[in-house]
């Protein structure tokens, strides 16, 4: 039997960034010998994990369980900021209209087009597309000082001006 440990949503997003990287890089690493089968299965890791990523960072939410932006108290255990939401789900829309829904013919379901082999991915221009968001989500909620603020809950800023659109997170370790 097999698992993946994710223990909370978090990590599941993280899980999914980190395949993300490992598909990419796997792809750009040359097999010795060379294995088209392993090839195919790095092209179809790195599709569906960019196309979970695109949905979560868009907000588009087809499932009530789905983890999104659109519902941030769940894994963040906070509501994004203005700025937060400008930055991961107006770029990812972009990216979840130009990508989503091909992604899914080609993956999902047995279809001509998967089939015919007729889809040619530019997996390192769909990567630098997305990185952005990557590094910006690791950076505000998966390193270590920005998980403990996502834990606590969010209020309005003391001078009432809306937040800067990349914030400082403090090392609370030196408090």
């Amino acid at each position: 039997m097999y698992s993946r440990t994710k223990n909370t949503h978090l990590d599941a997003i993280g899980y999914e960034i980190e395949m993300l990287r490992y598909c990419r890089e796997q792809m750009q690493a040359p097999p010795s010998p060379p294995d088209a089968r392993a090839t195919s299965l790095y092209i179809e890791g790195f599709l569906i994990h960019f196309r979970n990523l695109i949905r979560f960072f868009s907000g588009k939410r087809p499932r009530p369980y789905d983890l999104s932006t659109a519902d941030p108290e769940t894994w963040a255990g906070r509501l994004l900021t203005n700025d937060e939401v400008m930055l991961f789900q107006v770029a990812a829309e972009c990216l979840d209209e130009d990508y989503y829904q091909a992604i899914s013919k080609y993956l999902q379901h047995c279809t001509a087009l998967a089939q015919k082999g007729q889809h040619e991915w530019n997996i390192d221009g769909m990567f630098e597309e997305i990185a952005p968001l990557v590094r910006e989500f690791e950076r505000r909620f998966l390193s270590p000082p920005a998980q403990a603020l996502a834990a606590e809950p969010s209020g309005p800023s003391a001078t009432g001006k809306p937040a800067p659109l990349l914030m400082i997170v403090p090392d609370r370790r030196q408090a």
